[in-house]
């Protein structure tokens, strides 16, 4: 009996693991998505580019008909005000001082060549122009739908970006509850097994085993791999070995306790990425605001932190007053940076590092990144 309550410890004695969560499954297709639409975007803009230096060619190709045509008009004008002149250097003199009757029809045909010539040239540049401008019009066409599409892709990047980041809180929160299960499993298992060691009856000994066996399968369920202390070796008839496992137990409850409080701290990389992506998706400042149809700078903190369990007041002051007052030249991905005046607190954002930061500036604007440097906040909070 001993033996087989071993057997049950030994089971969840070593590194459990369960079979892939829906969650990892989503954060797996989430990334597809974002590689796919990465490659997409990289496509457009290489499209783009082709077809604003077919515009720039295209500008420049009318320019140049427009200047010949507007020379071969010149041209053509001064021709017609000769040909109606009477006096010498006319094209009539020219025709008129002929020696001979060949003379003249020579001189005549040379003319009419010669108009003609000019007017079939000017002919066929006025056509190249409107080809050209056709051209132009057709690559506008096709640049304006690229655009549209490059700013579709870029915003379903944006919503990609939080989708992911509400995924990773979703899945810590997960491994976390995963952990304090196995946790519990085990500590269950150890207590049957100590019943079965004293047990003197046989009754006891089946209810004690009966409820390893639920601590197994309990820990087997669990949706993340978990480290549980390994409890094989123990000497079952050595009192020193009972000192050993309460030991073991005791470091075990530890660590987990340990684990959890990490996995459910804030990622201050994955804030400052909600917060970069919010930039990508025009939302405009309202005051009042906190959500992605609009909002203002303490509605974009409130936001972004929410989506990491964290609650924050919609008000810049109150937020302040949740933080542990930085220097701006300490403060960390993921800080408050916030701005005031003898009235107090009234601006905050989230600073992302390099010295910038996101924040919804004013009325008519969008939400943006700005420059520590460009518009310098007063102090940095980081959150308690």
């Amino acid at each position: 009996m001993v033996l087989t309550a071993a057997f049950l410890l030994t089971g969840i004695g070593m590194t459990t693991k369960a079979a892939a969560s829906s969650t990892d499954d989503e954060i797996t297709a989430v990334n597809q998505k974002i590689e796919a639409t990465q490659s997409s975007i990289d496509q457009a803009q290489k499209s783009i580019s082709k077809l604003q230096s077919q515009q720039t060619k295209d500008e420049e190709e009318i320019h140049s008909l427009t200047v010949n045509i507007n020379a071969r008009k010149k041209h053509l004008a001064q021709q017609a005000r000769s040909a109606q002149e009477n006096d010498a250097g006319s094209i009539i003199q020219f025709i008129t001082d002929s020696k001979n009757f060949s003379d003249v029809i020579d001189r005549i045909a040379a003319v009419v060549t010669m108009v003609k010539a000019n007017n079939q040239t000017l002919a066929e540049q006025k056509n190249d122009k409107l080809k050209v401008v056709a051209d132009k019009a057709n690559v506008d066409s096709a640049a304006d739908k690229q655009k549209q599409l490059n700013n579709q892709l870029n915003e379903q990047m944006a919503n990609l970006a939080v989708q992911k980041v509400e995924l990773k809180v979703k899945k810590a929160k997960e491994d976390a509850a995963a952990k304090q299960t196995a946790q519990k499993a085990l500590e269950k298992a150890q207590q049957a097994a100590k019943t079965v060691k004293t047990a003197k009856d046989q009754g006891t000994v089946v209810k004690a085993l009966a409820k390893a066996d639920q601590a197994v399968n309990q820990a087997n369920k669990a949706t993340s791999s978990t480290t549980i202390v390994d409890t094989s070796n123990s000497n079952n008839n050595s009192s020193t070995s009972q000192v050993q496992l309460a030991n073991k137990t005791t470091s075990t409850a530890s660590s987990s306790s340990s684990s959890t409080a990490k996995s459910a701290s804030v990622d201050t990389s994955s804030v400052v990425s909600a917060a970069i992506s919010l930039t990508k998706m025009h939302i405009p400042y309202v005051y009042g605001g906190a959500s992605l149809s609009g909002m203002d700078c303490s509605g974009l903190t409130q936001y972004v932190y929410s989506k990491f369990g964290v609650s924050l007041p919609h008000n810049a002051a109150s937020q302040a007053a949740m933080t542990t007052r930085e220097s701006v030249s300490a403060a960390q991905p993921g800080d408050l940076l916030f701005w005031q005046n003898s009235g107090g607190v009234y601006h905050v954002a989230i600073y992302i590092g390099g010295g910038q930061f996101v924040h919804a500036p004013h009325t008519g604007a969008f939400v943006s990144v700005g420059s520590v440097s460009g518009f310098p906040p007063s102090f940095a909070g980081r959150l308690n």
